[in-house]
């Protein structure tokens, strides 16, 4: 890959995802604007996983069958129509057609992105690329609690503030994105190779990708944006920016390790981390639920293994595909999890907070069923060309 290929690439790609954890952050806040009726808070939120689903599933197809740049361009320009939408919205349905604008490009686009970066990239640092340029969206999350922290007293200022910064993404965004150039592996394999990989091989490594999606989408933030507020009711902005937090410095602790740690081993260790750390606050919901300083420990550390979660899930996802099926295989995994996440929001409804804490370690204990399987199963992918992984070749009989 060239020199000049690269930069331009990643910070494309970052300054993306560093946009949707700002929007991924904004949907549970606009909730407590005054121009949403609490009537609407359910459909708002529903607007994010459902555009979500769609972008993922259908610019995934996209993007496989019209090219990486391609992608790259439609889901910006739906990504620049939806700030108006969100940021200048005199009623509850402007902000749901932003969500849903904002959601369907940025869902779209890491899908996309995914793929991209694992072609692009150089497999010695592949790893390393995903893992740093997702965990921006880590940082926009966090960068979006902060900014709720400090204008809180304000809708206005609070506005303002959000529509700095993501107005400011758009020229950047526009920029690297006319820069880019296509995939070279889209541009190689796109005529549709056969690939020599069997049944079993796929079922083992579908059954993986989805039991992470599953566990990642549907408790991201589930302690931090229902237990928390039930619990601290006057204290959700700082419990929402203790979670980012502890994912964000998590994803930068992980840049030095990804690549040379087995990408067998690595997805058990989070997964069974996740299924730890989220039972503990069972005897702490028991115990001490009046413990800030508890709860606050354990939700910065199930935000760590939650990161850790996430990096084996985006790492994995765009390598575990072939290239004329990357994106389209890595959308399809998401939209099932974020199909399940939308039901979730129903299904769990009338639970108690008691009843929350058992589903989510339920939750990330399906994401260790997958691990489980990948440790005993898989193959470790690390430091390994795609072709290698997913690119293998076989020859075509002429007829």
């Amino acid at each position: 890959m060239s020199g000049r290929r690269l930069p331009v690439i990643v910070a494309s790609a970052t300054v993306t995802m560093f946009a949707w954890g700002v929007v991924l952050a904004l949907a549970p806040l606009l909730t407590e604007w005054p121009v949403v009726p609490s009537s609407y808070d359910v459909y708002l939120l529903v607007a994010s996983p459902a555009s979500l689903l769609a972008g993922s599933f259908i610019m995934g197809r996209f993007t496989d069958a019209f090219g990486r740049k391609s992608g790259f361009i439609v889901d910006m320009v739906l990504f620049a129509a939806s700030i108006p939408f969100i940021l200048f919205a005199t009623g509850p349905l402007d902000l749901i057609v932003g969500i849903a604008l904002a959601e369907f490009s940025l869902g779209g686009d890491e899908t996309t992105l995914l793929a991209y970066l694992a072609e692009e990239a150089p497999e010695a640092h592949r790893g390393k690329i995903l893992v740093g340029v997702t965990n921006a969206a880590n940082v926009g999350a966090l960068t979006a609690s902060a900014i709720s922290l400090v204008t809180s007293f304000s809708v206005g200022l609070q506005r303002l503030a959000f529509a700095l910064l993501l107005a400011s993404a758009v020229p950047v965004i526009v920029v690297t994105r006319f820069m880019a150039p296509e995939s070279f592996r889209w541009l190689k394999y796109r005529s549709g190779e056969r690939v020599s990989l069997g049944r079993g091989d796929y079922a083992v490594r579908v059954y993986l990708l989805l039991t992470m999606a599953i566990t990642v989408v549907l408790t991201y933030a589930l302690m931090a944006l229902v237990i928390g507020p039930y619990l601290f009711p006057r204290l959700t902005s700082l419990i929402v920016f203790t979670y980012n937090l502890g994912e964000s410095l998590a994803g930068f602790a992980l840049l030095p390790i990804i690549d040379s740690t087995s990408r067998r081993t690595f997805p058990f260790i989070a997964y069974l981390g996740g299924v730890i750390t989220m039972a503990l606050f069972i005897p702490q919901y028991v115990v001490a639920r009046s413990s800030l300083m508890a709860f606050e420990s354990l939700l910065f550390l199930n935000g760590v293994f939650g990161e850790m979660a996430w990096a084996a899930r985006v790492v994995l996802e765009p390598e575990l595909f072939p290239t004329r099926l990357r994106a389209t295989g890595v959308g399809a995994v998401r939209a099932a999890a974020y199909a399940l996440y939308t039901a979730s929001i129903f299904f769990t409804q009338p639970f108690s907070e008691f009843s929350y804490l058992v589903y989510n370690v339920g939750l990330w204990a399906v994401g260790l069923s997958g691990a489980a399987l990948w440790l005993a199963r898989g193959m470790d992918t690390a430091r390994r060309p795609l072709e290698a992984i997913s690119d293998i070749q076989v020859p075509v009989r002429k007829r």
